[in-house]
């Protein structure tokens, strides 16, 4: 007997594989034993006889594995008893447990625990997480979910889009494409394609998370969409679907706050800041607020607004949407749909009940003005007026109300602004400029040492890296340039002779800021830079020929 345990032995040390081979078997029949005894614990079975007969079978396939010269017949051998003590537990608690509970070796069963390890694996995985209504979260899609490609898909582009702080997805689809975009501080930023399939099912997933009708791909519905993110915690998206017989579109706007500011805190140069509160100290009479669309029209309507006290003077609205409750202010929303002869109608009924201050976001037709021009000298208006700058737009309201004479005598003051990206202080760059450029855009090279510029990138260690706050944007945040045009006496003389160009020169002495110059004094400022100043004012604005111009030498 010790001569056979010898010879054993020699064999077993001979090779550096059977010891691994042992050990691999004594380390997973271990394993089992703990994940059995468990078992055996959660149902109430007789834990001290399973453990001794699964140590007892074990110990003999180990002992075989030990004992028999040629170790791979060992090998092979030592583990019938092992398996044998496995399916005779498994033989005695199916005996013991509930029929659901029971275990089976069928293919269904096995299929069934790898996609229940699959799933397990795709929560814990995933950086992506829907919330219900009721506040549970949604389960993530799995392997052999077809709603996995979706949920990808949606996964790619909320990583992306939530860190840089987007307000907004816009995703269309149509029969041979699929665009999606989010919107970054008013800048597009395209995302991978999408094939149409695979967007539309994108479309589906996020309708049926919000409750919304998912069937229905045509008509118009809203809802809202609670989601958590990695790294970001949660987040909440208003989400618009919609179809034609184009194709199908779906706009997820992220983090809606519905939040405004106060006036002074808009962005306004000190000198503009006391033209406007000088004009809003006038009585009666209309200021006008006209931008491109998108440009923070509303946003500066809802400051002004906010500067009358609504409890010593009665303010209303008339605006396309509520974006945000003023205390103390009657709100009235224009449906899209409403007629002309609709909202006249509505403004009348409005201007009987004897408001002090009125806001309206935009006017529908010149009919609207009639209503209005004679009523300034009691009533402020706040107009919002779609236009370029404070001169374009002041030919527009000469035109529309039909008469100088009256539309000098009911104009308070023009503004119009742009929406530009701020530097991202983390990583901006300075640079000096070329006193020559700076002349040509009349900038004091004496008082400009240095400019910034966008880099999107911070250097650790020697190395660059992508900056941690604007994620390689170079810009972060958003802030309002403005030009102001206050209207005095002698201006509205010269509105009223229609001698435009006196217009012009008496604003220049009243030191009348063009848009151009407020969006330059920001540059000066290191807010911004001579790219972001140059897209934001474009060709529309007809002010940045020569920022333009200067553009190559200055971002240099």
């Amino acid at each position: 007997m010790i001569n056979t345990l010898l010879q054993a032995d020699n064999v077993f040390l001979m090779s550096l594989v059977n010891p691994v081979l042992f050990l691999v078997a004594l380390g997973c029949w271990a394993w089992v034993v703990s994940s059995l005894d468990k078992d055996a614990e959660f149902y109430y079975l007789p834990r001290p006889w399973t453990n001794l007969f699964l140590i007892v079978t074990g110990a003999i396939g180990l002992g075989l594995m030990l004992l028999i010269p040629f170790f791979i017949l060992g090998f092979i051998l030592g583990l019938c008893p092992m398996a044998g003590g496995v399916m005779g537990y498994a033989y005695y608690r199916n005996t013991k447990v509930p029929e659901k509970d029971k275990w089976s070796l069928s293919m269904d069963t096995i299929r069934m625990h790898f996609e229940e390890r699959a799933h397990a694996k795709a929560q814990k995985s995933a950086t992506l997480s829907l919330i219900e209504k009721d506040g549970g979260h949604i389960e993530v899609p799995s392997r052999s979910d077809p709603r996995l490609e979706a949920h990808e898909a949606l996964e790619n582009v909320l990583d992306f889009a939530v860190p840089r702080r987007a307000t907004q997805v816009d995703l269309v689809v149509d029969a041979n494409k699929a665009a999606m975009v989010a919107r970054i501080d008013g800048v597009k930023y395209p995302q991978p394609a999408l094939e149409p399939q695979v967007a539309l099912k994108l479309i589906d997933y996020v309708k049926e998370a919000a409750g919304m009708d998912v069937e229905e791909r045509r008509k118009k519905q809203q809802g809202t969409l609670r989601f958590s993110l990695e790294d970001s915690g949660m987040h909440e998206v208003q989400l618009l679907t919609m179809g034609s017989t184009r194709g199908v579109s779906l706009t997820m706007t992220l983090d809606d706050s519905r939040a405004t500011l106060p006036l002074d805190e808009l962005g306004l140069i000190d000198t503009q800041a006391k033209q406007l509160h000088d004009a809003i100290d006038q009585e009666g009479r209309v200021i006008v607020v006209s931008t491109p669309p998108k440009m923070g029209s509303t946003t500066t309507l809802y400051s002004l607004t906010q500067i009358h006290d609504p409890y010593i003077q009665m303010v209303v609205t008339m605006e396309d949407q509520e974006i945000y409750e003023m205390e103390g202010v009657s709100h009235t929303e224009i449906p899209a749909e409403m007629t002309v002869e609709e909202f006249n109608h509505k403004l009348r009924a409005i201007l009987r009940s004897d408001p002090n201050v009125v806001m309206i976001n935009r006017i529908p037709a010149a009919s609207t003005l009639g209503e209005i021009v004679d009523l300034t000298e009691d009533i402020r208006f706040y107009l919002g007026m779609a236009g370029t700058d404070t001169f374009s737009s002041l030919n527009s309201w000469i035109d529309q109300v039909g008469n100088k004479r009256k539309a000098a005598d009911a104009i308070g003051g023009v503004v119009t602004q742009r929406l530009m990206r701020k530097l991202c202080e983390t990583c901006r760059t300075a640079y000096t400029p070329d006193p020559a450029v700076l002349k040509k855009m009349n900038l004091p090279s004496n008082r400009v040492g240095k400019l910034y510029k966008a880099s999107g990138q911070v250097v650790i260690k020697d190395k660059a890296q992508t900056c941690p706050m604007c994620h390689g944007i170079g810009y972060r945040g958003r802030i309002a340039v403005f030009e102001v045009m206050p209207i005095d006496d002698v201006a509205r003389h010269h509105i009223a002779k229609g001698e435009m160009d006196k217009l012009k020169s008496h604003l220049r002495k009243q030191k009348m800021l063009y848009l151009q110059e407020a969006a330059l004094a920001k540059v000066v400022e290191g807010v911004t830079d001579i790219k972001e100043v140059t897209r934001a004012l474009s060709e529309k604005s007809g002010g940045v020929k020569r920022a333009a111009r200067a553009k190559a030498k200055v971002s240099g």
